[in-house]
């Protein structure tokens, strides 16, 4: 992403690789006071929420692997990938549910009045719909891309100091590489479908499900048309894993 200045922080975290793509290993807490850091020193960063499914995505399209790499943080969301890390490198990853990390920032926002913009939600109070973007991050017709003029020009406006952008996988992280040079905005974080489940167009999973890792069930119970995302996940994505040990023993 766009860089105005190295942080000295960025050394000091962990790191652990999975199918290629680098996850950051950080308590909530640290992250929480990273993303204060860089809005403070007006530094501009990119986070983006990485699970299981978008791993399987980047593991067939090397241009969306170089992209998810190239944010300056890669937040690990889902019990998979804590399994799969420590399945290959023997090593605890900490997990934060985007929709959690969402939550605490928003948290942080009011108190520091910090400001903040929501892209990419439909028919979602508050959330600006956007433009229809392709699998590549492009708007879909001319149209659209006059919608995203006006949205760009929106943002601009506003100057918030984080931008949260909700188009899906893997558009939304194409979307900001795309665009992040003519964003005015501070901090620019990918949430998928948090803004459904946050502001109550999708009902929230039971905690014990989440505690379990079955989320994923309860969506495929309430959004059958998600079976083959889910599949992604949960099948080819420890497929892709059990490869990437046997190369691995190999090397």
């Amino acid at each position: 992403m766009l860089k105005k200045q190295k942080m000295t922080t960025k050394s000091a975290r962990n790191y652990v690789s999975i199918l290629g793509v680098r996850l950051t290993s950080t308590k909530l807490v640290e992250v929480l006071t990273e993303i204060s850091d860089f809005l403070h020193s007006k530094y501009k960063f990119s986070l983006f929420t990485a699970n299981p499914e978008l791993l399987v995505m980047a593991a067939k399209d090397q241009s969306l692997k170089k992209i998810i790499n190239s944010a300056d943080l890669v937040i690990p969301d889902g019990v998979g990938l804590k399994y799969a890390a420590k399945f290959l490198h023997k090593m605890d990853l900490n997990i934060i549910p985007g929709r959690k990390l969402f939550l605490k920032l928003l948290a942080l926002a009011r108190k520091n009045n910090w400001k903040v913009f929501f892209l990419g939600g439909k028919g979602i109070k508050n959330v600006t719909a956007g433009p229809v973007l392709d699998e590549n991050g492009e708007p879909k017709t001319a149209k659209e891309a006059r919608i995203q003029k006006e949205v760009i020009q929106k943002i601009n406006e506003i100057k918030p100091d984080l931008l949260f952008v909700g188009f899906g996988m893997p558009k939304q992280e194409k979307w900001i590489y795309k665009n992040v040079k003519k964003l005015d905005a501070k901090g620019i974080m990918t949430v998928g479908g948090t803004f459904d489940y946050v502001f109550g167009k999708a009902r929230l999973p039971p905690q014990w499900l989440e505690k379990l890792g079955l989320e994923w069930l309860w969506r495929l119970l309430h959004e059958p048309k998600r079976v083959f995302r889910i599949l992604n996940a949960v099948v080819i994505f420890p497929l892709k894993v059990l490869c990437s040990k046997f190369w691995q023993n190999r090397a």
